[in-house]
């Protein structure tokens, strides 16, 4: 396996051969600390290049220092029909990244007392057929189904796809039982608790029945270069939220603060450690494995990325495709989303170069 710095080396590589229009852009030289205008200005040449050489319609990126939104901004088109251009503002579909956001509230739930981690599924949801039940339990291999092992879900390794499986089930019963425990829809709920207090007024997992500000916000989804027409997601606590890459930065900022946010609590401290850092703590979730709650830091095998604590989150649909890199250490986040199906490559090469510079800036140490 290899670590953060190596993955930044590839996406280096992988950037300066994405197309042949024009002179790309020179690698900058090291970014002095606290620089944070180059790191910017770098960038803006980068993704500009990047974005028109690899034909992809539109992106958006936020980059974050603790509660400091550093920069947000698009590049090219939300909407290439309508001439509408990207922006820090723009709604994209995160797919997964959505997981983080529902076990934000269900932790929200339980620090509310609304909802008890170790409560069966029998009382947490009293409706759902015992049969049903006990057939998702078995193959799902957690028995008793309780929020705690439903948000400690995750595949074994990348390839694990009936583990990706299990875990977006497990995803789909906690927004139930939050639904439940609430006694209002999953949606409402998080928007109510999480997302406005946030100040993230567009985001939610029902944007097309919002206001008609959100939806007009929505990028417009490319699949194989033709507009694609977004549906409804039937797991929508999975992979169901509509969110843009400056409302994400603000989410990020309040994981770094503790669950707090401009002095409003959000979030209890465990609740956003663990949320955060996914470590075994004293009273906290006690996640079985570092691979829970669908980031990818250092998973079982205790070999990825190792020495570099950076955390990873990718989301895609059939149009659109996102990435959530996290250094808690250092307190850095990076956000990028985008409306294209061949987006994967662009995104995860400007998520990977954004947080090595952002890193420089911060004064880390590269190895």
């Amino acid at each position: 396996m290899f670590r953060f710095t190596r993955l930044a080396a590839i996406a280096m590589l992988l950037i300066a051969a994405g197309g042949c229009q024009g002179v790309a852009p020179a690698a900058p030289p090291a970014i002095a600390k606290g620089d944070y205008p180059a790191v910017v200005a770098y960038l803006k040449q980068r993704i500009a290049y990047d974005l028109d050489a690899q034909r992809v319609p539109g992106l958006s990126i936020a980059i974050v220092d603790d509660q400091r939104t550093v920069w947000s901004g698009g590049f090219g088109y939300a909407d290439r029909a309508r001439h509408r251009p990207a922006t820090g503002d723009t709604l994209y579909r995160v797919g997964a990244i959505s997981k983080i956001v529902t076990a934000a509230g269900v932790l929200r739930a339980a620090d509310d007392g609304r909802l008890s981690l170790d409560q069966p599924a029998a009382l947490a949801l009293p409706a759902w057929p015992a049969e049903p039940r006990r057939a998702a339990m078995h193959w799902m291999g957690t028995d008793p189904f309780t929020a705690r092992r439903l948000l400690a879900l995750r595949p074994d390794t990348l390839e694990d796809t009936m583990g990706r499986a299990r875990a977006d089930m497990g995803y789909a019963l906690l927004g139930e039982m939050v639904t439940h425990a609430a006694d209002e829809p999953f949606d409402a709920y998080v928007r109510r608790t999480l997302l406005q207090p946030l100040n993230i007024s567009r985001a939610g997992f029902r944007v097309a029945s919002a206001s008609d500000a959100a939806r007009e916000l929505r990028a417009a989804g490319y699949r194989r270069g033709q507009p694609w027409t977004e549906q409804p997601r039937p797991n929508e606590p999975a992979e169901g939220l509509w969110a843009s890459s400056a409302e994400m930065a603000r989410f990020s900022s309040m994981l770094f603060g503790g669950g707090t946010y401009h002095g409003r609590r959000i979030l209890n401290d465990e609740s956003a450690h663990a949320l955060l850092n996914l470590e075994t703590v004293a009273n906290g979730l006690e996640l079985e494995c570092r691979l829970a709650l669908s980031w990818l830091a250092a998973p079982c095998d205790q070999d990825y990325l190792a020495g570099d604590v950076v955390r990873q989150h990718s989301g895609a649909t059939e149009a659109f495709h996102a990435r959530w890199l996290l250094a808690p250490r250092e307190k850095l986040a990076v956000l990028v989303m985008s409306n294209a199906d061949s987006a994967e490559p662009l995104v995860a090469s400007v998520a990977a170069l954004a947080m090595t510079l952002m890193r420089q800036a911060k004064g880390v140490p590269q190895e």
